[in-house]
């Protein structure tokens, strides 16, 4: 009897990790609701350390935020249920100041609006520790479910001191419409409220030279606020004032917004100084999907030798796969909306892989040299043009020889030809989104089979 509960146990981690794992790619995937939700239950119930373990993983990963929320919400569900203290769970699983919001916004659907003292005093501990004025200015969103305040009066925290006391009345007063009045302790939100009141014709023109970056820093601007606060026209000097502070994928993203708009040399060189930084490639999990993609956007370019540097750091960031690997890469006119990515995608493969063979089929099979160490562009300039009609199936019985893995790359169309292939042992990987997620996901899936748990 207990071998068949233990093999139960087993069988909900996989399937949960298998569900975690996928959702780094799919976004659909990462709504707390359905299947993910009853086996956080179950595991919630029967195996507390390893769900613990996986919410401190996924912590990791922004995009299974949700997930992660609704699994500390079942997880302390099962602990106050059981008689056990979950106070403390809530109030370290709750990692930014949206967070608050989330789970609780989470726990009203699920339970009701009858929140447990403990769930309620974990919660107070986390805003205490996470709402500043930054955080306010940042994640207080009129679209979210519960604002800022919302959050305050379920839980009545206690503030650490006379700033945050001053954040929390203004969070009530931006609630109830009285965001005009900001008090003389939070010079961020004085400082962004100036700019605002600055008419929509004059903003451009503050930005104008070396101080435009300094007026934003003390608002705390993103460049998404800035935006709107051009009302869309974003300017050169609006983008240099930015720069220091966007996100590494966004500055990839608009390399053409850059040179559309005159952004001067000087300031694209820091830029690309940045690009070409080893510390943040790995911090921004950029892969060559994106630094190839940004090329294209701009090819022959001033940015060209820092996006080389850049795709030549970003294969770090690829998993490295052990084992031998097939990667089958579909080159068949449908394929062609996404048959750059896909060409990326299996040349990183390959190129990270401890053994791969890197394959095309379209105009018959042929192997794609790719040896490691070798430039990723000049690995995806080997593929051949688009055309025939070779499909995965054939290819697979070509090239299939005692490999431990099949990644095959295919548009949506040929993903149940591929899928009806996969009849070997080893493990098997039909991909029709080549998106740095699915990079990133496929060693995880493989854990999802074999147990072997990150955590």
């Amino acid at each position: 009897m207990a071998t068949r509960a233990q093999a139960g146990v087993e069988t909900s981690r996989k399937e949960t990790f298998l569900l975690v794992a996928r959702a780094l790619a799919d976004g659909r995937a990462r709504i707390p609701a359905g299947r993910f939700a009853e086996l956080a239950v179950r595991l919630a119930a029967t195996d507390d350390a390893w769900l613990t373990g996986l919410i401190g993983w996924m912590s990791g990963h922004d995009v299974l935020r949700r997930l992660r929320l609704a699994a500390v919400a079942e997880l302390a569900h099962a602990r106050l249920t059981a008689g056990v203290p979950g106070r403390s769970l809530v109030a370290e699983s709750l990692r930014r100041a949206d967070e608050p919001g989330a789970l609780l916004t989470y726990w009203l659907r699920r339970y009701g609006r009858a929140v447990p003292k403990p769930v309620k005093r974990g919660v107070a501990d986390a805003v205490v520790r996470l709402y500043d004025e930054p955080a306010l200015a940042t994640y207080d969103s009129p679209a979210a479910a519960l604002r800022f305040a919302d959050v305050l009066a379920l839980t009545h925290p206690a503030p650490r001191d006379a700033v945050q006391a001053a954040v929390f009345r203004h969070a009530a007063d931006r609630r109830h419409g009285n965001a005009g009045r900001v008090p003389e302790a939070l010079p961020l939100l004085r400082a962004r409220r100036s700019l605002y009141r600055v008419s929509p014709g004059r903003r451009a023109a503050l930005l104008q030279g070396r101080e435009g970056a300094e007026i934003l820093e003390r608002a705390a601007m993103t460049w998404q606020t800035v935006q709107r606060w051009l009302l869309g026209d974003m300017t050169g000097a609006a983008w240099t004032a930015v720069l220091p502070t966007m996100p590494y994928q966004d500055m990839l993203t608009h390399l053409p917004d850059f040179d559309r708009t005159g952004v001067a040399d000087e300031a694209a060189a820091r830029a690309a100084a940045r690009l070409t930084e080893p510390a943040a490639v790995v911090r921004s999990e950029v892969t060559p999907l994106e630094t190839m993609a940004a090329t294209r956007a701009v090819p022959g370019s001033r940015w060209s030798p820092a996006l080389r540097e850049a795709t030549r750091l970003s294969l770090a960031n690829v998993p490295a796969l052990g084992g031998r690997t097939l990667v089958l890469v579909d080159r068949t006119a449908p394929a062609s909306p996404r048959a750059d990515d896909m060409a990326v995608f299996g040349a990183a493969l390959a190129l990270r892989a401890s053994s791969a063979d890197l394959v095309e089929f379209g105009a018959g099979t042929a192997g794609v040299p790719a040896r490691g160490g070798e430039a990723l562009p000049e690995v995806v300039r080997r593929f051949r043009p688009l055309g025939g009609s070779t499909g995965p199936a054939a290819a697979t019985r070509r090239h299939l020889d005692g490999h431990d893995r099949i990644v095959i790359l295919t548009h949506p169309g040929g993903a149940p030809e591929a899928a009806d292939t996969l009849t070997a042992p080893g493990h098997e990987h039909v991909v029709t989104d080549a998106s740095a997620g699915w990079l990133r996901a496929i060693p995880y899936v493989e854990t999802a089979r074999t147990a072997a748990w990150p955590f």
